[in-house]
């Protein structure tokens, strides 16, 4: 059998356009893909996956709740951060102002609000018609970009990969205090060039 991969994948962030690109990066694995939500984690453990992954927002859940995620799962997280707003010093790059701005946005134009969200993040993805997933899965998941910081002292048993030029988070910062986050060139937040990137390094 396969090796296997369960991702939560980031904020606004199909589910299945993830497993698309994750499929075509590293083939010889089997992807499942899990929307960010206050269920992601419990359900990417517990569907027997050998290989946890997050990327962005996933990320930052994977991290949280590192406490509770058994030693020995080989974990990964693409694009993260320890604490997402700029406030933080944590390397994020966000004011929370603009997170509040698309939290409003959302509640009345999910569609423009997911449309900003890419424009600050860099992403080519034209964002779909209708919603990722769950508009509550939405609006939890800005609350936790706000909110969520992680310890440092826990991400000793995690890999990280970001981007050079990532727009939404200093990587040379996290690196300073994340020995095991590589600091990757020619690299935004696109997910398919983190995960091209990944490839590379278990190949």
């Amino acid at each position: 059998m396969r090796d296997t991969w369960a991702w939560i994948s980031g904020w606004a962030i199909p589910p299945e356009r993830f497993k698309a690109a994750a499929e075509q990066a590293l083939p010889a694995y089997r992807h499942t893909v899990f929307a960010p939500s206050p269920r992601a984690v419990e359900d990417a453990l517990q569907c027997g996956a050998s290989r946890i992954g997050g990327y962005s927002l996933g990320s930052l859940l994977l991290l949280a709740a590192l406490p509770r995620i058994p030693d020995g799962l080989d974990i990964t997280c693409l694009a993260p951060f320890t604490a997402f707003c700029e406030e933080s010093q944590q390397g994020g790059t966000t004011p929370l102002a603009t997170l509040q701005l698309l939290q409003t946005r959302l509640e009345k134009q999910p569609a423009k609000a997911i449309k900003l969200f890419y424009r600050l993040a860099g992403l080519n993805d034209e964002p779909c018609e209708a919603l990722p997933y769950a508009a509550e899965d939405l609006t939890w998941g800005l609350q936790q970009l706000a909110s969520v910081q992680v310890d440092s002292a826990d991400l000793e048993r995690t890999k990280g990969l970001v981007g050079l030029t990532d727009p939404l988070v200093r990587g040379t910062v996290l690196q300073s205090h994340w020995a095991h986050c590589a600091v990757i060139e020619n690299c935004t937040h696109r997910y398919d060039s983190l995960l091209s990137a990944l490839q590379k390094q278990t190949a």
